[in-house]
């Protein structure tokens, strides 16, 4: 299979966006259970075929508190790395290839989307701040639905003093004044956490 026949296949089914350079993000889930998007590439020989997908995903819960933290749609719970889901075929891809890899990616998504998955993330990541990328913002969204006011407030006092706590350039003091008001609903009960942890 050639690189246009999978992204035309993949166009022909979910919404996509061209990033440049020949790569295609392509929205596999976007409803109210949760977001989810894949990045497909083709390796291998003629004989020897692999098709992989990357893979993102978040719970609708996480991102929308996300999207509420960074004041526009983002955020992501769960990623596979670069083709981790894939497929290896003795011959060409074929679209019952493809097919087969939807389904593995959107059975990764519902597995990832239990209480199970996400109840050690969370409290891992709760626990532990100071460790790089997307790490931090979930500790942010940890410390919300834990309702972990001063947490968050002693974070704000710092990132005020001029002390950014080893956090990444990325986090802005404005996510913690955006943050505290929501961890104050998560503490009062007026907002239920979708997960205990």
């Amino acid at each position: 299979m050639k690189k246009a026949e999978l992204i035309k296949y993949f166009k022909n089914r979910y919404p996509a966006v061209n990033e440049g350079g020949g790569d295609w993000r392509f929205t596999l889930k976007d409803d109210d259970v949760g977001y989810a998007h894949m990045r497909p590439k083709l390796r291998g020989r003629t004989r020897k075929e692999i098709v992989g997908v990357s893979l993102v995903m978040a719970p609708r819960w996480y991102r929308t508190l996300m999207s509420a933290l960074l004041a526009k749609e983002a955020g992501f719970l769960f990623s596979t790395g670069d083709g981790n889901v894939f497929i290896e075929t003795e011959g060409e891809i074929t679209e019952a290839h493809l097919a087969e890899l939807t389904q593995m990616a959107l059975d990764w998504f519902h597995q990832c989307n239990t209480e199970e998955v996400i109840a050690p993330e969370l409290k891992r990541k709760y626990e532990i701040y100071n460790r790089p990328g997307g790490w931090q913002y979930t500790h942010i969204i940890a410390c919300i639905v834990k309702g972990d006011v001063e947490k968050l407030q002693s974070y704000l006092d710092a990132f005020k003093r001029g002390d950014r706590m080893e956090f990444i350039p990325l986090i802005q003091q404005e996510y913690f004044e955006r943050a505290i008001p929501l961890a104050e609903k998560y503490r009062s009960g007026e907002l239920i956490s979708p997960v205990r942890f």
